[in-house]
């Protein structure tokens, strides 16, 4: 039995149909609520995974565009304590010699630290303060591998090359003077026949060219005819000899006195073969004593008279060949030398005259014609090369005659006491430098002597006395600045020339360049012979060398860096602009634009376990400096990586930071 509902509660609720429809009803718009929240929910989770996405790119954007700075946070954070101390100190020691080695502080103990590479004690300067460039030493600049590539800056090596210096000039040419004579008469009296009567004509030595009727050689004649009767008598001989005096040959008086016939006619003959430049007579005429009859000239030789500039002058000597060529007969050309150089210079033209001797088969060349000569003089030949060669074969006479002299040992510090041979001191003023450094005798301390290969060699300091035993042959060619073959020169464009100055720049180390003011002679074939301030094997700035002179002089930032520092000037000390300077400015190419010689075979000497992963890091993170430039690289381990340095005084710099040296090969093997 079914319960009784309240009238009103049956009222409300429907039953039947009505009810069912009313369900369905009520789910469709439910369904219909729940799909339009699904969508928009739908709609709003892919905006938000599209916006996190670009969110993702924009921030990885700025991490890669603000690295550096990040990078510099991040170091000056987690720097230790006691590198932080050992920066902000006032002072820092650093080598003369080889800028790149900079420390900030002593050795355990407070000891001076010690180049690695010349051994020498580091000099003290303040962090900032503008190092003191070595005598010799012009400026000073450091590249980056980047400028030197984008500079296009090559370098060459200062070599021993054959130079020959080629003079050119044009003269006319000229009468040997030597074979030209000129006929007097001796005797007065008449010109009764010409056999030659022409001028210009060719005669041989000896032919008659006139016949003189003269009054005076007939009694003189009369006087030796008489003086012959009397054999005891020394008249014959006074009255032989007047005739010879007036012009009559030997043979002549002799046929003379063989028929004791007297003549009075005088054969005037000529000297020597040549042609009749000039005739003064004609038959009939009346001559006097002492009256020029005839001009004859040999022909055989000529002269070519020219002009060289007084610059020139220095490149002739007497008897050195030449060649020479006339416009009249083209494609010949006439081999002769150089006779006489004029002792004075004309001042209105500045030249000095230069006389050649030819030699002249066919009498091809007359005199009158202009001619084009040309010679060519070896440079070891010409001043102050020559004197230079010649000091040099003295040099080496005396250093290998004094080899077996005791050697000076190199761990015993001298005090400048020591009594030396005699000749030492001739010795070191002749070598003058250091083959090792390049520095100047003396510079450095009293000179070191040591011998290679037999000879005596000066060093600067005791630092090079393993070099030079490590490479004698390399070293003793370095003192040699002109042999017989060549002398010491460089590229015409390796030059600077300041008006006041000319200046080279050495690549001391990759990328350093170091200006020297250098004595260079006459250009020739696009080098300068060098006389002083090279040595051979010097590696100098060709290309691009007037580009390292510019960023010496107009780089704005020179005053603010140098190579080596861990400080800088402040901004208002006004200190001038210095002469050492650094571009810091890198690029995407962190490599040397080329290995030298030595790098690659200090990074041969590697085991061939090593050398592909020196080569891929090519670069020391501590000094910048390429592998190899300061020995054999050295090998280090840092968390588990293989990391190589220019030599072992970085090893203490990379145990401080050694996050900041990897993230440094990583970078410089990233832009590569």
């Amino acid at each position: 039995m079914s319960a009784q509902q309240p009238p009103g509660d049956r009222q409300n609720v429907p039953s039947g149909p009505e009810s069912h429809d009313a369900g369905e009803n009520a789910g469709s718009s439910t369904q219909r609520r729940a799909g339009l929240r699904g969508s928009i929910w739908f709609a709003f989770k892919a905006i938000e995974i599209r916006l996190r996405f670009i969110a993702i790119l924009v921030g990885i954007g700025l991490v890669i565009g603000y690295w550096d700075s990040i990078k510099n946070y991040w170091d000056k954070w987690t720097r230790p304590t006691g590198a932080e101390v050992a920066v902000s100190a006032d002072e820092e020691f650093y080598c003369p010699m080889h800028p790149s080695v900079v420390r900030d502080k002593p050795d355990p103990g407070g000891a001076i630290p010690k180049c690695p590479i010349c051994g020498m004690p580091l000099s003290k300067r303040k962090k900032g303060e503008l190092p003191e460039l070595p005598e010799g030493i012009i400026s000073r600049v450091q590249l980056s591998p980047y400028r030197i590539e984008l500079a296009g800056i090559k370098t060459v090596e200062a070599e021993l090359r054959p130079l020959t210096l080629d003079v050119r000039t044009v003269g006319y040419v000229a009468i040997d003077e030597r074979k030209l004579s000129r006929l007097v008469v001796r005797a007065g009296g008449y010109v009764e026949k010409l056999y030659v009567n022409e001028s210009f004509a060719e005669v041989a030595e000896g032919d008659p060219l006139a016949e003189i009727y003269s009054p005076e050689l007939y009694s003189a004649v009369q006087e030796l005819l008489i003086a012959q009767r009397d054999t005891t008598s020394q008249l014959a001989e006074i009255a032989r000899e007047k005739l010879k005096l007036l012009g009559v040959a030997d043979r002549e008086i002799d046929e003379i006195v063989r028929t004791g016939k007297a003549d009075s006619r005088l054969i005037i003959r000529s000297p020597h073969a040549g042609h009749v430049f000039e005739k003064r007579i004609v038959e009939g005429d009346s001559v006097q004593a002492g009256q020029m009859l005839f001009e004859v000239a040999d022909l055989s030789t000529v002269w070519i008279e020219g002009e060289v500039y007084e610059k020139d002058a220095a490149m002739l000597r007497r008897g050195q060949t030449v060649e020479a060529t006339v416009d009249a007969i083209p494609g010949r050309v006439f081999e002769g030398r150089v006779s006489l150089v004029h002792p004075h210079v004309q001042t209105a033209t500045r030249t000095v005259r230069v006389r050649f001797e030819l030699n002249n088969p066919n009498h091809a060349l007359r005199p009158g014609m202009f001619a084009t000569v040309s010679l060519s003089t070896p440079m070891q030949a010409v001043e102050p090369f020559r004197t230079q060669l010649a000091a040099e074969k003295m040099e080496l006479a005396l250093t290998s005659s004094g080899a077996d002299r005791p050697e000076v040992d190199a761990n015993v510090p001298t005090t400048g006491d020591e009594l030396r041979p005699a000749s030492d001191e001739s010795l070191i003023a002749m070598q003058k430098v250091c083959p090792v450094t390049g520095a100047k005798l003396g510079s450095m301390g009293k000179p070191l002597r040591a011998t290679a290969d037999g000879r005596t060699v000066f060093l600067c300091c005791a630092g090079c006395k393993d070099e030079l035993a490590g490479s004698p042959d390399y070293y003793l060619r370095r003192l040699r600045t002109v042999s017989e073959e060549g002398v010491l020169a460089v590229p015409e464009q390796a030059l600077i020339d300041t008006g006041n100055l000319k200046i080279v720049y050495i690549e001391r180390e990759p990328g350093l360049f170091e200006g020297v003011a250098v004595t260079v002679g006459t250009l020739a074939g696009g080098y300068y012979p060098v006389i002083d301030g090279l040595l051979p094997g010097d590696r100098v700035a060709a290309a691009g060398a007037f580009l390292v002179d510019a960023e010496t002089r107009l780089n704005p930032g020179a005053a603010s860096t140098y190579f080596g520092a861990s400080g800088a000037p402040s901004s208002g000390s006004g200190s001038p602009a210095p002469s050492a300077t650094r571009s810091n400015e890198t690029g995407p190419d962190a490599s040397p634009s080329g290995a030298s010689e030595k790098e690659r075979a200090n990074m041969a000497k590697l085991p061939e376990a090593d050398r592909g992963a020196a080569e891929r890091q090519r670069i020391c993170p501590i000094t910048d400096l390429s592998l190899g430039s300061m020995g054999v690289p050295y090998k280090m381990t840092v968390e588990g990586r293989k990391v190589f340095l220019c030599c072992e005084s970085c090893k203490s710099q990379v145990a401080k930071d050694p996050q900041a040296a990897l993230a440094k090969i990583q970078k410089n093997e990233s832009k590569r």
